[in-house]
C-alpha cells in the first residue's frame, strides 16, 4: 500500500502557513531555551529528554495536520 503524499498550497490560506511557521518557531525557540536552561543550572538528566519528545509529536502533529483529508 503505496500513499502518495502531495502537499496542496490552494488548500491552506496564507495566514494558516504563516500560523504554522509562527508555532513551529516557537517550539525551536522553546527547545533552546530548555536546553540551555538545563546545561545552565546543571539538571541530572540529558535535556535531549525533553528537546526530542517534543520536537516528535509536532512533526507528528504537523504530519497529521497536512496529511488529512477533507473526504
Amino acid at each position: 500500500m503505496i500513499h502518495h503524499f502531495q502537499l496542496d498550497v490552494t488548500r491552506y490560506p496564507v495566514r494558516m502557513r504563516w500560523f504554522l511557521g509562527a508555532v513551529w518557531l516557537a517550539i525551536l525557540v522553546k527547545c533552546a531555551l530548555v536546553w540551555w536552561a538545563m546545561i545552565h543550572w546543571h539538571v541530572p538528566f540529558h535535556p535531549g529528554w525533553i528537546v526530542v519528545p517534543t520536537l516528535l509529536f509536532a512533526l507528528l502533529a504537523t504530519g497529521l495536520w497536512l496529511g488529512a483529508d477533507d473526504e
